[in-house]
């Protein structure tokens, strides 16, 4: 997952995006890590959340919305996330 936010907004978002993870994490095993830009072209910060050992794809996505739904961060930001799946080769 990833998503974009104002570069002013990432400090005080950061403790919600850990407690996110940290739900996520005890709620399905999987414990995601954060990342972020180094850069902020124009201002604007990516966050990228990953989740690997997804064994349910389907449970896993359902577990993930339930948490987003209780984190208590902006709806804009919930509805900008994009997901983008990857495998090793």
């Amino acid at each position: 997952m990833y998503y974009k936010l104002p570069a002013a907004d990432l400090t005080a978002l950061t403790p919600r995006l850990h407690a996110l993870a940290a739900s996520v994490g005890s709620t399905t095993g999987v414990q995601p890590k954060l990342q972020t830009r180094v850069d902020t072209p124009g201002g604007i910060a990516t966050v990228m959340e990953i989740y690997e050992g997804v064994a349910d794809p389907a449970l896993f996505g359902r577990q993930l919305d339930a948490a987003l739904a209780a984190s208590g961060l902006p709806a804009a930001l919930v509805d900008g996330r994009r997901a983008e799946r990857f495998r090793t080769l």
